[in-house]
């Protein structure tokens, strides 16, 4: 008898055993792809961690940063006010204690002279005030030869480097008695000589809560060095020692590195510099198997699945397993999908406005719902210097793209008008920018609307959006707008704008296209014709209450039909407050220097009559004598001889300070922040003077009416009688 190969035995066996060798087959298949899978898996999780990980820093670095900055900002503006009253020094104490008491971040302040700058006050001044932990505050002169501060880091740094530093974490006994970190900004006479330092100490322990804050993983743990090495934040455990050799390895302190402990496990680390004007460094510290543990669990049950499932079902499982594999990635996918647009829903929400606002001066109720998962509408408003800055827009097509373009506009809305008030302006800007690169040609109508609040007096832009109605004395009407292009559709596009006088108690409604588009199911429109009778049938309405009511009316008509277009309504009602004056004077000078001795004994009879305690009524007198001294310097070209009216009123909790001059056109709320890191010579004239007036005053606005400009100082006022 002839002996059989090893082959023909393999497949005598094979041809005889077909249901068992199938599902051999597709064990094997499925471990195969299993593996895979997994290694699959494991890759695309860790660009996940890695993405996200990035956002947790991200998150981290601002809420550090912000409370830093703010910091920085303040003292910014503190060396500025520390340099206009040098020749006080004992105001030194009140400014350092004031700005403690409102600065919850700031633990102490001081005020480090140069040695000897007050020679009646020995070598060392340094006027301290500091946040004991029951709330008081305490203020010393905290110089002297036992704390000699001008051998210390927040005193030398800021003076080397001329401007903001932040010194090294250090114990401070003498002061504070807590472990701090100082930021100094050097304070400069008129001649531009450094004079003093101003610092604000900021305790540590606030480090310790944000860095348990939003963490992605329970083990990973947080650290915050100085470029030095010294630990800000976090524990001096093992995992920091580890992390040390690698970051001082990293001349840009930025990186991420695979590394191992002594133990051998894996362990994935980050770190990044916080940055501005600060040295310190964060380092996130991920264990590996925390971060693949529920990975691997799943590789195993669906291993032990799989194979149960072929013992059970054979040759059934081999056949219909392609086609559940196939199944499975479509309903992934969808269900990526589907979570991927529920985010960008929540953030395109999160990027709107609160949908109701009740403010002194009007009342505003907006929705916008889109027809899929994200839209292409958008509304927005804000309030800035005594105006209310408001638009609606409605992006070209919809979906994905569309929401990308509307995050883009409103975005573009907000960073043009922080600076600018005219809207045909601001529309200009914004189409300027929309047009670079827009090959899809994608395009947006918009209305745009600036109202200032004191005169109802409302300047707009149209651009290709419906015109707005306003409702007053129980009647409604289209305003008149020109029908500019879309933004996005041109370059160089000139935009004209329309002004109106809004009266008190009036309405005005916007809306999208969605509105007179929605389709009933016989596919018929709702039409602008509906929308002026739901108007006219609800004229005594709240924006709210007829917001809803206009909605309301658009679903009993539209029934069961799915919704075509998104949907935005936006409607403000005008209500200003009546001012009742307790004090009203009026003071009329002429535009020369000698005119403000006689504007301060006016300022100060005023501030008398006010009962306005001491400290506050200097802020006053401060901010307005600088708004006074601009006009008087800059309205009038030189030469010629103007008058500046000047009203005080006052209706016994605010008062409100009304400059008018009849002289060139001048926006000073317009005018962009001083760059104070540059020297007097190089600076502009006039940027630090709105700056100290917009610090101490609670609002200012500027109009021009009539060939005149009017701008008006409002500060909330204590201590009347």
């Amino acid at each position: 008898m002839k002996k059989l190969s090893v082959w023909s035995r393999l497949s005598k066996m094979v041809r005889e055993n077909i249901p068992l060798t199938l599902i051999i087959v597709a064990a094997l298949l499925l471990e195969v792809t299993s593996g895979v899978m997994y290694y699959s898996a494991q890759r695309i999780i860790h660009r996940t961690v890695e993405k996200l990980i990035d956002r947790e820093m991200n998150a981290l670095f601002l809420c550090i940063r912000n409370k830093l900055a703010r910091v920085e900002v303040t003292m910014d503006n503190m060396a500025w006010v520390v340099a206009d009253g040098l020749d006080e020094p004992e105001w030194m104490f009140s400014i350092t204690k004031e700005l403690v008491e409102n600065n919850p971040s700031i633990l102490g302040s001081t005020v480090s002279f140069v040695p000897n700058y007050y020679p009646q006050k020995g070598r060392w001044f340094e006027p301290y005030a500091v946040r004991r932990p029951d709330g008081t505050i305490e203020t010393m002169q905290l110089g002297s030869a036992d704390h000699d501060y001008t051998q210390m880091a927040f005193f030398t740094d800021p003076i080397a480097k001329n401007g903001g530093s932040w010194c090294e974490p250090y114990y401070d006994a003498d002061g504070a008695k807590n472990t701090v970190t100082t930021y100094g900004v050097p304070v400069h006479n008129n001649k531009g000589e450094i004079v003093a330092v101003v610092d604000a100490d900021i305790a540590l322990d606030w480090l310790e809560e944000v860095m348990e804050e939003g963490k992605l993983y329970k083990k990973t743990q947080r650290y915050i060095v100085t470029g030095k090495g010294n630990l800000l934040g976090g524990q001096d455990d093992e995992l920091f020692q580890m992390a040390l050799p690698v970051l001082n390895a990293d001349s840009d302190k930025v990186g991420y590195e695979v590394v191992e402990d002594q133990h051998g496990q894996e362990h994935h680390l980050f770190f990044h510099p916080v940055g501005g004007n600060t040295d310190w460094i964060l380092i996130c510290i991920l264990n590996d198997e925390e971060v693949f543990s529920k990975l691997q669990r799943v590789r195993a049950n669906l291993l032990l699945l799989v194979f149960s499932g072929l013992v059970l079902i054979g040759f059934i499982v081999w056949r219909t397993s392609r086609n559940i594999k196939r199944l499975r990635k479509v309903n992934a996918e969808k269900e990526r999908i589907g979570g991927e647009l529920r985010v960008a829903s929540e953030i395109q929400q999160s990027m709107l406005p609160h949908s109701h606002t009740q403010h002194d001066d009007v009342e505003i109720f907006g929705s916008l719902v889109p027809a899929r998962e994200v839209g292409g509408d958008l509304y927005d408003y804000y309030f800035r210097d005594e105006k209310l800055f408001f638009c609606i827009g409605d992006v070209s097509g919809k979906g994905a793209p569309s929401a990308m373009v509307m995050g883009v506009i409103h975005s573009l809305f907000r960073a043009f008008s922080s600076h600018e008030t005219n809207p045909a302006r601001i529309m200009q800007a914004i189409n300027e920018s929309a047009c670079q690169g827009n090959d899809s040609n994608i395009f947006v109508t918009m209305f745009i609307g600036v109202l200032d609040l004191p005169t109802g007096r409302l300047r707009y832009c149209c651009g290709g959006h419906d015109a707005p109605i306003v409702i007053a004395h129980g009647e409604w009407k289209m305003i008149s707008a020109i029908p500019h292009l879309p933004v996005g559709v041109f370059e160089g596009v000139k935009y004209g704008i329309q002004e109106m006088q809004l009266e008190p108690e009036s309405t005005m409604f916007l809306y999208t296209d969605g509105l007179t588009e929605a389709k009933n199911i016989e596919r018929k429109m709702f039409g602008i014709k509906r929308v002026e009778e739901a108007l006219a049938a609800n004229t005594q309405l709240k924006p709210q209450q007829l917001l809803e009511a206009v909605s309301e009316k658009v679903h009993e008509y539209v029934g069961e039909a799915e919704q075509s277009d998104d949907l935005t309504l936006l409607a403000f009602r005008y209500t200003p407050k009546l001012f009742e004056s307790k004090l009203s004077e009026t003071l009329v000078i002429k535009n020369e220097v000698q005119e403000v001795s006689k504007f301060s004994a006016t300022m100060k009879s005023v501030m008398e009559k006010l009962g306005v305690e001491i400290s506050l009524a200097r802020k006053l007198r401060l901010a307005v004598e600088e708004a006074v001294v601009n006009v008087i310097d800059y309205a009038y070209p030189p030469g010629i001889e103007g008058d500046i009216e000047i009203r005080f009123l006052s209706d016994g909790e605010t008062l409100k300070t009304v400059i008018i001059d009849s002289g060139v056109a001048f926006d000073p709320t317009a005018k962009e922040k001083a760059d104070t890191s540059l020297s007097a010579e190089d600076r502009q004239i006039g940027g630090l003077g709105i700056l100290l007036v917009r610090e101490l005053m609670d609002s200012i606005n500027y109009e021009r009416f009539n060939g005149q400009n009017i701008l008006t100082l409002i500060k909330k006022i204590e201590g009347c009688d």
